[in-house]
């Protein structure tokens, strides 16, 4: 095989991989991660059921990769935000605004997350993986609102316990937008004043 072609062989490959995550992320958003079936998720991508066990051995595996796909999303947007050069308060606004332009996705990813986290059943690799999203999340977003309030321009208070109240109404209105998609998102600067100084 001609380098050219092995190349565009490992595209084609991480394309249908990619396919198979955004399918199962709709997938266990809808359903949850117990009652999500493989072969629903296959239905979903437009393969068949063993080649969604190519490229994920275990249903347990794939979740872990929506959950870790999550994870990557994040770190790439709070990456992005420090690149920049802005405040911390501005950095702050792009997260959130991020977020809500992705809402429809990152409604997803938290249905996933709340089906997981409230139905039982979940093995320890599921478990461990929302623990690590949890970890990755909160810190990085309760250092950009410390540095906001170092500057003055976010509000006193514990950053973690503003990280958590921030994410909470965050997670809420994507989950409702992912709920109801007809409804006008509440403007940024109504998510935002939970912050300001």
């Amino acid at each position: 095989m001609s380098p050219r072609l092995a190349v565009r062989v490992e595209q084609l490959r991480e394309e249908r991989r990619r396919d198979v995550l955004r399918a199962a992320r709709k997938v266990f958003a809808r359903r949850g991660f117990v009652a999500a079936k493989i072969s629903d998720i296959a239905s979903a991508a437009g393969i068949s059921h063993g080649l969604v066990h190519h490229y994920f051995p275990t249903k347990e595996a794939l979740f872990v990769a929506v959950i870790d796909d999550s994870i990557q999303g994040w770190e790439a947007l709070i990456a992005t935000a420090h690149a920049r050069p802005q405040s911390a308060w501005e950095r702050l606004v792009e997260v959130c605004a991020a977020m809500g332009e992705h809402s429809e996705a990152a409604g997803e990813h938290l249905l996933i997350i709340v089906h997981a986290s409230m139905g039982e059943g979940a093995p320890a690799p599921v478990r461990e993986a929302l623990e690590r999203l949890e970890q990755r999340v909160h810190a990085p977003l309760s250092e950009l609102i410390e540095a906001a309030q170092r500057a003055g321009e976010a509000t006193a208070g514990p950053p973690g316990e503003l990280a958590r109240a921030w994410m909470a109404v965050s997670q809420g209105l994507a989950i409702s937008q992912a709920l109801h998609p007809d409804r006008a998102r509440p403007p940024l600067a109504m998510v935002l004043r939970l912050l300001k100084a």
